[in-house]
């Protein structure tokens, strides 16, 4: 079976089993730390897909502020893509993988 096939089924599962702490570098949110932590996450055996992911890439520049949304790009060795929906839970920019997806997201980035 296809990961982005199970990508739906499992998103809600991974929504409630990622929880990224810590990503703030001053006021903004640390993207690096943010990209590996997803990407530790959905190849992770118990929280994630298990399965091998190319590239995570979050944006620069987002703002640390609690309840912002904002989308990372999962890209497979294969070369399919997904989309990952962060939200900020915390002013000390704690993330939730809200949802993943194989389409972009329909939200504004507060900035």
């Amino acid at each position: 079976m296809s990961y982005l096939r199970v990508i739906p089924a499992l998103a809600l599962a991974a929504a409630l089993a990622l929880l990224v702490t810590g990503c703030g570098g001053g006021t903004d949110v640390d993207y690096q730390k943010a990209s590996e932590t997803v990407r530790a996450s959905l190849e992770s055996k118990r929280e994630g897909f298990d399965a091998p992911i190319e590239n995570v890439d979050c944006p620069q520049g987002v703002k640390v502020e609690v309840g912002t949304l904002f989308e990372c790009t999962v890209r497979f060795p294969d070369g399919k893509v997904a989309y990952a929906l962060l939200k900020i839970r915390t002013a000390k920019a704690d993330l939730n993988l809200e949802s993943l997806s194989p389409h972009q997201f329909a939200i504004q980035r507060i900035h």
